[in-house]
Parts: C-alpha cells; structure tokens; sequence
C-alpha cells in the first residue's frame, strides 16, 4: 500500500503543478501576457496605465543624435579635418587635464571622446555638409562642456570661412549662408563665454 499513497501524491502534486502551468480559468488576455514566446507590442506594456508608449527609434542609445548641421557648397576634406583636428587636441584638457580625448576615426571623422566614456561627440566632413553627431547616453556635465567646445570649434570654422585672407574659392569650405554658423551656434545649450 505505501506505492499507492506515493502515487497518489506525486498525482496531485503532478496536477497542482499543472494549474500553475497551464491555467485553465483564466482569460485569454492573461494567456497571452503568460506566454513565453508572446513578444507584447509597445501599446500593452503596463496595460496604458502611463498613456500609450508609441514606438520610437530615437530611444536607441548607439544611434548617433544630429546636433550641428553646416550645409556647405564646396568642402576640402583632408585640409579641414587636419585644421579642425589640431584644434580638437588643443581642446583635450578643457576644463580640466583628461577631460577629452581627440581621435580621428576616419579620412572624414574626427572623434571626441569625453573622460567617463559614456558619450562622444563626432565632427563629420561630407561633401554637402559639415556635422557634428553625438553618441551614447549624454549627461548633464557632457552636455555643458561639449557645448563649450563646440563654440570654439565654431570659433574656429567662422576664422577658416571669414578671416582668412584667401579668395573664397581657395578657402577649405565655401558657406551656402553667411549666417549658418551663427545659427548653429544658438542650438547648442549653453552660450559661449
């Protein structure tokens, strides 16, 4: 007798185990939210208790973010990357030693690494535009000193399009607008000192 009473046992533990598997009186909807393989859509999570979470693509935090957009006529690329980035490592330690770290990624991007490794900021030499791309998750400190950097490259883009005492077509880039520097420079956060 003591094999049927083992029997009987693991039967109904068997069974209980079971209710908790494969729910039987429950509904449909709490079906598919157990499922294993179910992938829920955006609008199910947290059953729109915050509002509808609509699908977005600039939640991605490896997609590089559009800060600055320079469209430009004409652009020499080698010369330009080779000025701005002398610039970029004369920036290094603003505001403190170890604060940057300047990179040429490729013959038409420049890198500027910020000292946590959480973001970075690259300029982009294409032939109808010069941009600026940020990456990663940007903190509050990334964000201010990048924009103090950003100014003076700014600064420095304005020297090489106005100052210089080239003729326009000899110059390492060519504006479409005169004032597309200026604009730039009044999207970024913080104002130049």
């Amino acid at each position: 007798m003591p094999s049927v009473s083992i029997i009987g046992v693991l039967l109904i533990y068997l069974t209980s185990c079971q209710a908790f598997l494969f729910p039987v009186n429950v509904s449909t909807r709490h079906r598919r939210i157990w499922n294993p393989t179910h992938q829920p859509n955006k609008s199910q999570i947290n059953a729109g208790l915050f509002g509808p979470k609509e699908a977005s693509e600039t939640n991605d935090v490896t997609a590089p973010k559009r800060v600055i957009e320079i469209p430009v006529t004409s652009v020499k690329k080698g010369g330009l990357r080779m000025v701005l980035g002398l610039c970029l490592i004369g920036l290094q330690n603003t505001p403190d030693p170890g604060s940057w770290r300047a990179n040429q990624a490729s013959d038409t991007v420049l890198d500027m690494i910020f000292k946590d490794n959480a973001a970075k900021f690259s300029v982009v030499f294409e032939d109808s535009c010069i941009a600026v791309d940020r990456y990663g998750q940007a903190s509050l400190p990334y964000l201010l000193q990048e924009s103090v950097i950003l100014h003076k490259v700014l600064d420095e883009l304005n020297e090489l399009a106005f100052t210089n005492e080239e003729e326009a077509e000899n110059r390492l880039f060519q504006l479409e607008d005169s004032t597309l520097i200026e604009q730039a420079r009044s999207t970024l956060p913080a104002r130049q000192a």
